[in-house]
C-alpha cells in the first residue's frame, strides 16, 4: 500500500501567535521551524511512508521544504480554510499514485517514528484512523484510506468529534488511537513550559 504523508503548514513567520505572551515574534518563527523540521524528519525516517509533501501558502516554508527535499504544494486559490487546502492536497496525492495519506499537524514536538508506523499498520484494517490532541478535542492526525475516501474536518476545535460522525455517515471503517506523541501539540503557554520541564 503506497502511502504518502501531508503536513499543512501556515509559515514560521506567522505560527504560534498564542505563544505570543511567552516568545517574541523571532523566537516563535525559530520554535515553529524547529516544530517543522522534527515532524518531517520523523515522516521521512518512517519505512511505510512512500512521500512526503508540505502545503503552504507562505514561499518561504515552501522555499524550506523544498532545499529539504520533499513535495511541495501551493494552498488552492479561493480556499475558504483548511480543510480546502488539505481535500485538495489529498487529492494531488491520490493523482499521484498514493493509496493512502497521512495527514499530520506540525507541531508536534514527542512525534516518533514508532507513532506513524503504529497509524500505518492501523490504516491497513481501516479506513479513517484518527489520532486526538491530549484533549480528545482537535485532529493531530488523520490517516485515510484511500486519500479521498472523504472529507476533512479541519479548521474546527472539536475537529475530532466531527471527523468521526462524518466517518459514520459514509459507513467507513473507523479507528482512534491515542498515543502521546502525537497527541502533545504546542498551543499554549502552559504546552512550551510542559516541553520544557522534560
Amino acid at each position: 500500500m503506497t502511502c504518502w504523508a501531508l503536513i499543512p503548514f501556515k509559515g514560521f513567520d506567522r505560527g504560534k501567535s498564542r505563544l505570543s505572551g511567552v516568545l517574541d515574534s523571532t523566537e516563535r518563527a525559530e520554535f515553529a521551524r524547529e516544530l517543522f523540521d522534527h515532524v518531517l524528519r520523523v515522516l521521512r525516517d518512517c519505512p511505510s511512508i512512500d512521500g512526503v509533501a508540505v502545503i503552504s501558502n507562505s514561499q518561504q516554508a515552501r522555499e524550506h521544504a523544498r532545499a529539504l527535499g520533499v513535495t511541495v504544494l501551493e494552498d488552492p486559490p479561493n480556499s475558504k480554510g483548511l480543510a480546502d487546502v488539505v481535500d485538495a492536497a489529498l487529492l494531488d496525492l491520490a493523482r499521484r499514485g498514493a493509496e493512502s495519506a497521512l495527514v499530520c499537524m506540525s507541531d508536534l514536538p514527542e512525534l516518533s517514528v514508532q507513532d506513524i508506523e503504529s497509524v500505518v499498520r492501523e490504516l491497513e484494517e481501516s479506513e479513517v484512523v484518527l489520532v486526538p490532541d491530549l484533549l480528545h478535542e482537535g485532529t493531530n492526525l488523520l490517516a485515510l484510506r484511500p486519500p479521498s475516501v472523504m472529507p476533512s474536518c479541519f479548521g474546527h476545535e472539536d475537529s475530532l468529534l466531527r471527523h468521526r460522525a462524518r466517518a459514520n455517515e459514509l459507513g467507513l471503517t473507523v479507528s482512534i488511537q491515542l498515543r502521546s506523541g502525537i497527541g502533545f501539540d504546542v498551543d499554549h503557554p502552559g504546552d512550551l513550559e510542559r516541553l520544557r520541564r522534560r
